[in-house]
């Protein structure tokens, strides 16, 4: 989430705020990973009840402990923002060091090195602990625009044991591709499926997952139609999906009835950022009255809390989450919590200062027990709900 104040935070909530330019490093990129893909593959059928991983699919059962939103490879510097003087143009181009936390911390997408992870020995490096503390899947959310690699994805799954879960389709609209206006919703629906059967361009890996699926404030035409063809995709392959919304409580309701009025299967629909982008609790409950699951992934983030439009984001601490997870179990809504810490700030892994994957598991659990959150409810936030959320259900064509 960006600082800076409000015209920094733009890129990463979808806002118009940015400037239009792209560095040509990452349009190059983007336009690459919209290439189409082959044809042949496997039928959906084959997925049913299984959750995919980038080293083919498993059975649910074997998920275990699952962060439901995490990045692992990736590359945002569509979202960068250059700052306006000349001291904090120098800082936005240094490495992340302990020298600049407290700035980085404070204005996370000016900073260039903090955009960008795409270490495979860091990533290991830094997986390990969650996988040591009991973790065994992550769902890594990067896709079309934020530089998803598919083998860089299966050489670290092999390396560490853990289920990897990999995303597909596009995220907010400044990272789309320059043909996107020419796509039909039948074109992308039709790349996502391919995705999820064949493999993502020639690699053979196969994405568990349509999203997330950026949504803008204002929805541009093109997210929209991202949405009904994911809601086609969905329908096609029987996958789950997780969307990160508009920064708006209306409008992360419009993003819904679009996905609803498509023909998604709204109980198998994850809604990102409810708490980094500060929901109120009466649209929470709209969302999961929806059938949605709710995506509470912002723990441990470390990033300071800012104002977009006369509104406060990421202004939860990790104990109001668990507080208001607490409301919603206390609401009958448990089984439609999903819970992660969405890493795609290079600040926020252990080796730069940063909780690491493990937080949640290593940091917070004894602070959910001591709040009064049972074992058996525990097992349901981290096993229970991701495998029924990722398991395939029966294409509807």
């Amino acid at each position: 989430m960006k600082s800076a104040l409000a015209g920094s935070v733009a890129g990463i909530m979808g806002m118009s705020l940015f400037d239009s330019t792209i560095p040509a490093r990452a349009r190059d990129r983007i336009n690459k990973q919209s290439e189409p893909q082959g044809n042949a593959g496997i039928e959906p059928k084959e997925l049913i009840g299984k959750a995919q991983t980038v080293l083919g699919a498993i059975e649910g059962e074997s998920l275990g402990i699952t962060s439901c939103h995490e990045h692992i490879l990736w590359d945002l510097s569509v979202i960068f923002r250059e700052p306006d003087s000349a001291r904090d143009k120098e800082l936005a181009h240094q490495p992340v060091q302990m020298a600049n936390l407290y700035w980085i911390r404070a204005n996370p997408h000016s900073n260039v090195d903090n955009l960008l992870q795409k270490d495979e020995r860091l990533a290991i490096k830094e997986l390990l602990p969650f996988k040591n503390a009991g973790g065994s899947t992550i769902v890594e959310l990067t896709q079309n625009g934020m530089s998803r690699n598919p083998m860089g994805l299966a050489r670290i799954a092999r390396a560490t044991g853990i289920n990897i879960v990999m995303g597909s389709g596009y995220y907010i609209g400044r990272s789309h591709p320059e043909d996107m206006d020419s796509k039909t919703e039948e074109d992308i629906a039709q790349e996502i499926a391919n995705d999820i059967t064949v493999g993502v361009g020639d690699t053979g890996i196969r994405s568990g997952i349509i999203g997330e699926i950026g949504c803008s404030a204002p929805l541009t035409n093109n997210e929209r139609k991202v949405l009904r063809a994911s809601a086609m995709a969905q329908r096609q392959t029987g996958a789950p999906m997780n969307v990160h919304p508009s920064m708006s409580d209306e409008l992360v309701m419009e993003n819904i009835k679009i996905l609803k009025d498509a023909g998604a299967d709204l109980s198998r629909v994850a809604i990102s950022h409810v708490d980094g982008f500060e929901y109120s609790s009466s649209t929470r409950r709209k969302i999961l009255e929806e059938g949605c699951y709710v995506s509470y992934d912002g723990f441990g983030q470390l990033i300071y809390h800012f104002l977009v439009m006369d509104r406060v984001l990421n202004g939860h601490s990790d104990i109001q989450r668990i507080d208001d997870i607490i409301q919603m179990i206390e609401e009958g809504y448990i089984n439609q919590i999903l819970i992660a810490q969405d890493f795609c700030f290079k600040s926020c892994l252990a080796a730069y200062g940063g909780y690491g994957y493990a937080h949640i598991l290593n940091n917070l659990l004894p602070f959910m027990r001591a709040k009064g959150i049972t074992e058996e409810s525990i097992h349901t936030l981290l096993v229970e709900n991701a495998r029924r959320f990722l398991e395939f259900a029966p294409a509807q064509g």
